[in-house]
């Protein structure tokens, strides 16, 4: 049986969201008989934890007691797959909790769809679900996923960015020059965090400036993007990779605001119950010529970035041009964008086995790769004086 590790909660801004997904996906794999689930989740504080009582979404509305309840682990490389061994290590008992012999994060945001994670276990060398260091690093990042979909001719709306610190020195100078390189209103983001949180549009001076110093809080480095007047919002998942992949259907987020907030995500009727219980239309009201580009774009983002698992493409939609436009990536989406595959006709179990089978294909891709030089050129040197 392969043991699949479950990587959630973690760091970041939307850790209840990654708890969320993850409850999402383990209810799908503990049904799969070719798994055992071991599940690791990584609090607040940034530890490990696993054991048997992370198995229920209900346990996460008391987090000391989940803390309380598990063991703290720490993961280290084994021959053929990763140790969970205990953090601290005891006397005279044994160190070994459990293995794992694949990764399947599902951490949204810092410290888990920003090649981190991904970091660590490639150090690990086991096959891992979802995009690798640089896909997650550049998607994750909103200010370089632009600059490269701009390199490769795919279309961006126009923006500009600075760092937070060179704000806190020229705010002045900075709204200045974006006054003149773009039109209110604008829409301001922090560069590199997920699911809207500290997104804020601007109409106007005093609203940019609020709304770059509520950006902030999140970022060292800001965006600040032409918002589209009347704009549709049109997400699109791909599943698999460059080497074989899928298109869903498309779907229309309903919103009242503006744009899609945290909260039109992930709280529906005062409950939160991750990104499948949102407000949208499924399939999304468009013109045969329109998904077509669509699904276009986002194949061919999806391979020019070397995306892999799933990922959940956000499109802008200018109503007085039709143009669409790629938003952002969600290459870690909220309850992985399961919701739209299901309406595409591929149920929750069999997306995730997709997404497994992408990771097996990935590691063995790698696995197939010259890594290192058999030669130990020290053997034949004189290394005599080399130390003074």
């Amino acid at each position: 049986m392969i043991h699949i590790g479950v990587f959630f909660g973690g760091p970041s801004v939307e850790h209840e969201v990654s708890v969320i997904t993850a409850q999402q996906a383990i209810a799908q794999l503990k049904k799969m008989t070719d798994y055992k689930v071991v599940p690791i989740y990584i609090s607040k504080q940034n530890r490990w934890y696993t054991g048997d009582y992370l198995l229920e979404v209900e346990h996460f509305k008391d987090l000391k007691k989940v803390i309380a309840e598990s063991k703290q682990v720490s993961l280290v490389k084994g021959e053929r797959n990763a140790l969970l061994i205990h953090n601290p290590v005891k006397r005279f008992t044994d160190a070994l909790i459990d293995h794992i012999d694949v990764a399947f994060p599902i951490i949204h945001g810092t410290g888990g769809e920003d090649g981190t994670l991904q970091g660590f276990i490639e150090h690990l060398e086991i096959p891992y679900v979802g995009c690798n260091v640089l896909a997650a690093a550049l998607t994750m990042d909103k200010i370089a996923s632009k600059l490269f979909l701009q390199s490769s001719g795919i279309r961006v709306v126009e923006g500009e960015w600075f760092y937070t610190h060179h704000w806190l020195s020229y705010p002045n100078d900075i709204v200045d020059d974006l006054e003149k390189k773009l039109k209110y209103p604008m829409i301001v983001k922090p560069a590199d965090t997920g699911s809207s949180v500290g997104v804020k549009p601007a109409k106007n001076r005093n609203e940019l400036i609020e709304a770059i110093d509520f950006a902030r809080l999140f970022s060292t480095r800001i965006l600040v993007e032409r918002m589209l007047i009347g704009m549709r919002e049109i997400n699109i998942s791909v599943l698999g990779d460059s080497e074989k992949l899928e298109l869903s259907v498309c779907e229309e987020p309903i919103t009242t605001s503006e744009f899609l907030t945290y909260e039109d995500k992930y709280v529906s009727g005062g409950q939160t119950k991750g990104m499948s219980s949102a407000k949208r239309q499924i399939p999304a009201d468009l013109t045969p010529e329109l998904r077509i580009e669509i699904e276009r774009m986002a194949a061919e983002a999806f391979i020019a970035l070397d995306c892999a698992g799933v990922t959940r493409i956000d499109f802008m939609i200018d109503k007085q041009t039709g143009r669409p436009y790629i938003n952002e990536f969600n290459t870690i989406p909220g309850s992985l964008s399961f919701y739209l595959w299901e309406a595409t006709g591929k149920p929750f179990a069999e997306m995730l086995q997709a997404m497994i089978d992408a990771a097996y294909r990935g590691y063995r891709r790698k696995q197939a790769l010259t890594r290192s030089n058999e030669i130990n050129i020290l053997s034949t040197a004189d290394l005599k004086g080399l130390k003074k």
